[in-house]
């Protein structure tokens, strides 16, 4: 389905609308919508969900009928105070790294989501180097910033080029890790990893 994904309070419900418009089945690139289920059983034609948009944690009842379902075993570990990146598969650790954090002025918020999109980003003629080789949108936004560069304050994990700042509190908002660490957690996370930030 391409189009507006109704989400209502309850299945059979009333419509919930969100600050910034419709909830639509693919993003702002072109690629399809990713949905956290909350809770569902198998064969319901209705399932709660976690939805990327705002407020963060925003959460409804969709129809379920033209989903792709998958399990996510992967999930990434966010550290603000020390600072450290971690993914692991179950319990294993994958890999891990110090990383670039939000400024004070502009923190990275300590929420739980899940990653929504991968933007690979090899050639730096395209973008800034402060973007690195990944961009992995996550499902939440900045607290402190109404928008960014003309559009929404999505946070992301993404790579660096400048990787001698790795340690530091200077991003919008961010999470800005070795270009080595995103490529691993890009090819091993699949969309719709939870990941997890604490303060």
């Amino acid at each position: 389905m391409n189009g507006i994904i109704p989400v209502y309070d309850v299945p059979e419900g009333d419509r919930v609308s969100f600050r910034d418009g419709e909830v639509w089945s693919y993003t702002f690139r072109g690629n399809r919508l990713v949905l956290r289920v909350i809770q569902t059983w198998p064969g319901n034609e209705w399932a709660e969900v976690e939805l990327p948009v705002r407020p963060n944690g925003s959460r409804g009842w969709v129809r379920t009928e033209n989903f792709t379902w998958s399990t996510v075993n992967h999930h990434v570990l966010i550290d603000l105070s020390d600072r450290l990146v971690a993914l692991f598969d179950g319990d294993d650790l994958v890999t891990y790294t110090r990383a670039i954090v939000g400024r004070p002025n502009t923190p990275t918020p300590a929420l739980r989501g899940f990653i929504v999109e991968k933007l690979p980003n090899h050639s730096q003629q395209n973008a800034s180097v402060v973007l690195g080789d990944w961009i992995l949108m996550l499902s939440f936004f900045s607290e402190a910033l109404d928008s960014f560069s003309g559009g929404l304050p999505r946070i992301a994990l993404h790579g660096t080029h400048i990787p001698d700042r790795i340690g530091e509190a200077l991003s919008n908002g961010c999470i800005r890790i070795p270009n080595n660490i995103i490529e691993v957690i890009a090819r091993t996370a699949p969309l719709g990893t939870v990941v997890n930030i604490t303060a």
